[in-house]
């Protein structure tokens, strides 16, 4: 997968820009707060339709313009096809070679990339939700039906959660609880199923990669439900997970919020079985989210039969240089790569060689090489 093109109208710092890349390695470089990090951001977000650093579409535009536009055209299985996302006062909307995408599961998965940024960290030492919104981005990036699973589950969540809000102290129609409970289970144990799946192929992939680059130690990702599974059969969750909701619907009414299901899903990180959280470096937990992500990138191969665009964004600085060779070798040609820094003398003379350079500065762009 190639991004050949990439345009940019008021978005972030940019007015107007217009730049191609090379198949290979593209390096932007420059002081920090030029807009580095802005590129990379665009791309993520016409890819996922979704920034790495705000929840707020609105906080993309620049200054006070009135709507903003991502443009790219993407190479892929020999097609080139056009994407455009639209961000104004009304929200955003997609489009694929000039054709609105209604919805944004449709247009997801059409363009892959895997992003590497400082605030990484949060993925292990973070909130349950931000683990889980990766989990959920990821995946959808290979399985659109997920994302559409994902959103009916949630709308049925919302549904309950507003109807015990309003019955507390009142009777429950445990008909109409019990509807809704069967709809949650269905779908709930389908998610359950595609995420446990997921964090095994990870795993998979990352068995050796973690040891590879630190030296030593294996690390191990865990996927946790709080509806305690014995095993991971379609029937037998969603009979367990249906009963979770029903035995606990007093507690949950109490609560005013629906307890149990993959809403409250979490991922814990262990080196040797010994859980990383509060026991890492913030150079160690930084290695384990690198070789995580690099462990996605077969698993988005192998769905897509392509590669996907990989977006470095000054994950180098802090990093020896033992451990930036060994993660140098999961960059492989195929890969097409954007990568981020303050200093250009931090970056691999090879990767320096093969590849555009660009220096930004005074919010301008200048092709070096």
């Amino acid at each position: 997968m190639i991004l050949k093109e990439l345009e940019l109208k008021n978005f972030r710092n940019y007015d107007d820009l217009k730049l191609s890349f090379s198949n290979n390695v593209n390096i932007f470089y420059g002081n920090n707060a030029e807009g580095k990090t802005n590129i990379l951001e665009s791309i993520y977000f016409l890819a996922i339709t979704k920034s790495h650093r705000t929840n707020i579409d609105k906080s993309l535009l620049k200054n006070d313009k009135l709507f903003s536009k991502i443009k790219g055209i993407v190479e892929s299985n020999n097609n080139v096809n056009k994407f455009e996302i639209l961000i104004n006062s009304k929200g955003k909307s997609v489009k694929i070679n000039n054709q609105t995408i209604k919805k944004i599961s449709n247009y997801i998965s059409k363009f892959n990339v895997i992003m590497f940024y400082p605030n990484d960290m949060e993925l292990i030492k973070g909130n349950p939700s931000i683990r889980r919104k990766y989990l959920n981005i990821e995946i959808g990036q290979v399985n659109n039906k997920y994302l559409s699973l994902l959103n009916e589950y949630n709308i049925l969540i919302k549904n309950r959660n507003e109807y015990i809000k309003n019955k507390l102290f009142k009777e429950i129609d445990l008909n109409y609880i019990s509807t809704i409970d069967e709809q949650i289970s269905k779908k709930g144990a389908q998610i359950i199923i595609i995420r446990n799946q997921y964090i095994n192929k990870i795993n998979i992939n990352t068995k050796n990669i973690y040891n590879n680059i630190f030296g030593n130690g294996e690390l191990t990702i865990k996927y946790k439900t709080n509806i305690e599974i014995d095993n991971y059969e379609l029937e037998n969750i969603e009979k367990i997970f249906y009963n979770k909701l029903k035995n606990n619907i007093k507690r949950d009414n109490f609560l005013g919020m629906t307890y149990y299901g993959p809403h409250r899903d979490d991922l814990t990180f262990y080196i040797d079985d010994i859980e990383v959280k509060e026991q890492s470096s913030q150079g160690q937990q930084r290695i384990i989210v690198i070789c995580m992500k690099l462990g996605e990138i077969e698993i988005i191969k192998e769905n897509t039969k392509e590669y996907p665009i990989l977006l470095l964004d000054d994950i180098f600085s802090e990093l020896d240089e033992n451990k930036k060779n060994n993660i140098l070798k999961y960059l492989k040609k195929e890969i097409q790569t954007f990568i981020t820094t303050t200093d250009i003398n931090k970056i691999s003379s090879n990767l320096l060689k093969n590849g555009n350079i660009y220096l930004i500065k005074n919010q301008n762009i200048i092709k070096k090489q």
